[in-house]
């Protein structure tokens, strides 16, 4: 049984957690977490903490399940409204967004994948068509659990947060998840920004599926580890690095496809990729 997971501390989180009680039957099980009810539609379990999203290292702890599936908020500067995948971890020594440092969560690259794609067939069926929908790159806590998680968001600010025809969104968007079986084969991605266009781009047109993702800024210093950690923290075989050719500089690619060719990983230009 996979996990949804909602926080007290993040009003996005809270009004998915309305429309997937309302429209998904979850009730209560009598069980508690954290001073909220455990809910279950027989299918998966909804669970709340009062911690924020981020600083949840402990649910592993509680809980035996084949995954988390997070909903979250999603905040950005420009307060642009946007429905967002993507993978948790820390490319340098700073954790002030939760997690350790250099460490990288399990990643689940077929729910991600789904989840995508559901989020951009709700956006269409309910005319939200101001939302972008894409996958982010890995970031932020939590990273130290060995259950594979994927966050799904609702961006980017208080008012986008307390919408429900974008919190429908991610709640189909879950629901897909908690039924989606695992793929045999995922890819893994380099360059280009924290907005990963390229490689949205490759799960809608052409059957991708993508684990952690690094963006240019973190391959100056990425390490044959963090790499190793992209590979093997996986709930899934990954078999192929994608690489966003113009997101990279001539100096990043020479140092990835060292580390790449040492470590026996096929890789290929994003514009070149073809489903297995």
């Amino acid at each position: 049984m996979r996990t949804l997971v909602t926080s007290t501390q993040d009003p996005a989180s809270l009004t998915i957690r309305d429309i997937l009680i309302e429209d998904y039957d979850f009730i209560e099980t009598g069980a508690t977490f954290e001073g909220s009810p455990i809910l279950s539609n027989g299918e998966a379990q909804l669970i709340t903490t009062t911690k924020d999203l981020i600083f949840t290292e402990h649910l592993a702890e509680h809980f035996e399940t084949d995954a988390f599936i997070y909903c979250s908020r999603h905040r950005s500067q420009s307060g642009k409204p946007a429905l967002l995948v993507h993978s948790t971890g820390n490319w340098t020594d700073a954790t002030e967004f939760g997690g350790a440092p250099r460490q990288l969560s399990m990643s689940v690259g077929s729910l991600g994948a789904v989840a995508l794609r559901e989020l951009w067939n709700q956006r269409e069926e309910r005319g939200l068509e101001h939302y972008d929908v894409t996958l982010e790159v890995t970031h932020h806590g939590p990273t130290g659990m060995n259950v594979p998680l994927v966050f799904v968001e609702l961006g980017s600010d208080l008012t986008h947060w307390r919408d429900r025809e974008g919190a429908s969104c991610v709640a189909a968007a879950v629901m897909k998840c908690i039924r989606a079986p695992l793929q045999q084969k995922v890819a893994i991605g380099f360059g280009g920004n924290h907005y990963a266009s390229k490689f949205t781009r490759l799960v809608f047109d052409h059957d991708a599926y993508f684990g952690h993702i690094a963006p240019k800024h973190a391959l100056d210093t990425i390490t044959e580890d963090l790499i190793l950690q992209m590979m093997h923290r996986a709930a899934e075989a990954v078999h192929l690095a994608v690489i966003d050719w113009k997101g990279t500089n001539s100096q990043q690619k020479e140092h990835l496809f060292e580390i790449f060719d040492r470590l026996g990983l096929e890789y290929v230009r994003a514009k070149n990729y073809q489903a297995p």
